[in-house]
């Protein structure tokens, strides 16, 4: 029987009864071994497929449903409901797990609880309807925190703080495998889209604000994921995310020309096609004012024709026909809504279940869509599910059920946020905390599993309220395990709560209780941030002002302590203003969303067991008026942010020197190398992300960028030693979208600024030429 764990309320916590421990190591592939499996041309067999099929049998692969629908009261599977969605409706697809359905029999699923699901399903597709497999699709880009077990990594924003692309490329590998031990052969992810307004709520999820990290980013977690997906059945199908621009809105109005759509917002989809991607989804909305869901341009002449992107097109579930005739009023009905994205679009799988097969169905019979347009969509779709594997085996690979929560795994996911976490400030060099300081920790931040995990752990939007940590059973961990962990059992440490997450109420009494505590320490170590939340729904935010009930009880504490420094830690994916409780902390750790096993890693940080190395991959405001200010935006905008892009601090003391040009003129076919050499005077370690940045000093005609990144990497220094970086810049790279949407290299002096904006800015100058 399952155990049970109380719960608020009433009712206990049924929980998933395996709990057993994964193996330590396993063997594994590097990107550098990779071949590279792209979609291409449909096969002649799986025309034979397309052939035999009739065209419900075509609309049913173009349709994916939620697995609620195929799940009764009991959260079990409903056989009367899943032989409906594959005898009569033909569903092609099938979508997340049923730890997100309201009838959950668990709150969150193991790989063989979830392989015991899609195992069925997929048997009973194989013996009715038209007897093709289904395709199981799943979110799961930082890792499958959505399976018991699995390990979870930074969101994309931490990921890409690191400045370090492996860890894209890991953790989607890591991903891919414990997806597939599940059954699920289709992940959701990358987020490729940049992040320019940050109260959006996919932020979080994105690799920032910058199109060349973000674009290095996406590739690698493109290869992490597929790998060489045609034949390696412990990779899937990603579906890179966000096409097109919806990076540039959010909660605030924003339009972009098609120009800055193409020098900023492209370049991570193209960074996805060129890595092999084997389908997108479009983002939902409109760029313009024009509906994405039924663009031809962006979905048919940018998408295919511009990019040549030959794999299968996904509709995002709030972009659906209904979403585009309801929400953006962009088509009389959702009938009407869909005429208009097959004649208009290229899109493949839509996410409106039984009214998009029947109103396909309808189209056809009615001579406003032509059969073939449906027939080239299943072509795509039975291609993918070819590539994958489906026809010969479909089923979860029991093997790899082992595999899910190794050691490894967790290791390298540890490491990733070690890398990732970004020190903001450091006054008085308050850290890293000595083990016989007597440190005082607040804030739920602090001690709490399900609060490191951010959104798309164990649910969409974290853990319920009733579950919380229990949920986890032992796994992950907390920051206050991590600081037992690093500083001893002994360390003269304390913890208080301070304040309620969900109210932010700070009661008399217990504010008494934490002053007392307070006056006995010498340090205090505050957690801040925000609860979990998932891109698809509750995250946008009016403005991007950190709860005030938490800056509050940072002014009070120092206000009744004065003497005691306060260290302020982040857990948000967001840039969230810290207003008064900035100027007021003596340090600043930004730990963006670190994921279950971020305790650890931010304990250690905070003892001087390592250097921090992150860096700051967007924009941190200091006003909210500030919200949509990028590093790339025109140098005749004012820029003066709390923290810019790129920026953060080390424990060790690093400086550059020697930076040199192999010419300083540059033009097209006569590439430049850029060198530099850092040293890194200690006292530790350290991992130095270098950052080439360009800046024209004039554009005729146009506005040049502030600063555009063009390079970066990671290197190992040890404390006392130096290392010599070298680059390659092109002219090509240069060139920029005129309102012709024609590239043009304009001549003119070029500043070349390694670290912009940081302490360390070294600058030479070159000419470009034409």
């Amino acid at each position: 029987m399952p155990e049970s764990t109380p719960g608020a309320g009433r009712a206990a916590l049924r929980l998933d009864p395996f709990v057993a421990g994964g193996v330590d190591m396993y063997p594994t592939v590097e990107l550098a071994a990779l071949g590279h499996d792209a979609p291409g041309k449909i096969a002649d067999d799986v025309w034979a497929v397309v052939d035999s099929l009739t065209l419900a049998e075509k609309a049913g692969q173009m349709t994916q449903v939620h697995v609620s629908e195929l799940l009764g009261a009991d959260g079990q599977l409903n056989a009367t409901a899943v032989e409906y969605w594959i005898d009569t409706m033909k569903v092609g697809a099938i979508v997340d797990t049923p730890g997100n359905s309201p009838h959950a029999a668990f709150p969150w699923y193991s790989a063989q609880a979830l392989a015991n699901v899609t195992n069925t399903v997929q048997r009973i597709a194989q013996a009715r309807g038209s007897r093709v497999p289904v395709l199981w699709g799943l979110e799961a880009a930082r890792g499958a925190g959505l399976i018991k077990r699995a390990a979870m990594f930074p969101t994309g924003i931490g990921l890409a703080a690191s400045f370090e692309p492996r860890h894209a490329y890991v953790a989607g590998r890591v991903a891919a495998k414990d997806a597939r031990a599940a059954g699920y052969q289709w992940v959701f992810g990358p987020q490729a889209d940049i992040s320019v307004d940050k109260r959006r709520a996919q932020a979080f999820l994105g690799y920032g604000e910058d199109p060349a990290l973000a674009a290095q980013m996406v590739a690698h977690a493109v290869r992490g994921l597929q790998g060489d997906y045609k034949q390696d059945r412990a990779r899937v199908a990603c579906c890179a995310k966000g096409y097109v621009g919806g990076g540039a809105h959010g909660a605030g109005a924003g339009q972009v020309s098609d120009a800055q759509l193409l020098e900023y917002h492209v370049p991570g989809f193209e960074a996805a096609v060129a890595a092999g991607a084997a389908s997108l989804m479009q983002a939902a909305g409109s760029v313009n004012g024009e509906a994405l869901g039924t663009s031809p341009y962006y979905l048919r002449r940018l998408l295919r024709d511009g990019l040549r992107f030959r794999g299968v097109l996904a509709a995002d579930r709030r972009a659906g026909t209904r979403g585009q005739a309801q929400r953006l009023h962009a088509a009389a009905d959702a009938r009407d809504a869909l005429f208009l994205a097959l004649n208009n679009t290229s899109v493949d799988v839509g996410a409106d279940g039984t009214e998009l097969a029947q109103t396909v169905h309808e189209l056809v019979a009615a001579g406003r869509v032509s059969e073939d347009r449906v027939t080239e969509s299943a072509a795509r779709i039975l291609q993918l599910k070819k590539d994958l594997g489906l026809f010969e085996r479909p089923y979860a690979d029991v093997q790899l059920a082992a595999l899910v929560g190794a050691r490894q795994d967790v290791e390298a996911a540890q490491q990733a946020v070690r890398e990732s976490l970004t020190l903001l400030k450091n006054e008085r060099r308050v850290l890293p905390l000595a083990t016989h300081d007597r440190v005082l920790f607040v804030g739920p931040h602090l001690n709490s599993t399900a609060l490191l995990g951010g959104g798309w752990n164990v649910h969409a939007q974290g853990p319920a309220a009733r579950e919380a940590d229990a949920v986890y059973q032992g796994l992950g961990d907390s920051v206050m395990q991590g600081v037992r962990h690093v500083a001893g059992a002994r360390a003269p440490v304390a913890y208080h709560a301070g304040f309620r997450l969900d109210s932010g109420e700070i009661r008399g009494d217990e504010f008494s209780q934490l002053v007392r505590l307070a006056r006995q320490a010498d340090k205090i170590v505050v957690g801040l941030g925000e609860a979990p939340y998932s891109g698809a729904a509750g995250g946008d935010l009016a403005e991007l002002a950190l709860d005030a009930h938490q800056i509050e009880l940072v002014r009070r504490l120092h206000g009744a302590v004065p003497r005691a420094p306060i260290v302020a830690v982040l857990v948000a994916g967001r840039p969230r203003l810290l207003k008064e409780a900035g100027d007021i902390a003596a340090a600043v750790v930004n730990a963006h969303v670190p994921g279950i096993h971020g305790g650890l890693p931010i304990a250690e940080l905070l003892y001087g067991r390592f250097s921090p190395s992150g860096r700051q991959p967007v924009t941190y405001p200091r006003l909210e008026s500030q919200a949509r200010d990028t590093m790339w935006q025109g140098v005749g905008a004012d820029y003066a942010p709390a923290y810019p892009f790129g920026f953060g601090l080390a424990y060790s003391r690093l400086e550059y020197s020697n930076l040199t040009v192999s010419s300083t003129t540059l033009r097209p076919g006569a590439p430049v190398t850029v060198r530099v050499t850092v040293h890194n005077h200690g006292p530790l370690d350290h991992k130095e992300s270098v950052l080439l940045f360009t800046s024209h000093r004039f554009r005729t005609g146009y506005e040049p960028e502030l600063f555009r990144l063009r390079r970066f990497s990671k290197h190992d220094i040890r404390a006392g030693a130096a290392q010599a970086v070298e680059f390659t810049l092109t002219a090509e790279e240069l060139a920029y979208y005129n309102r012709d949407l024609t590239r043009v290299i304009d001549p003119s002096p070029v500043n070349i600024t390694v670290n912009a904006l940081a302490p360390n800015e070294r600058t030479v100058s070159i000419n470009l030429l034409s």
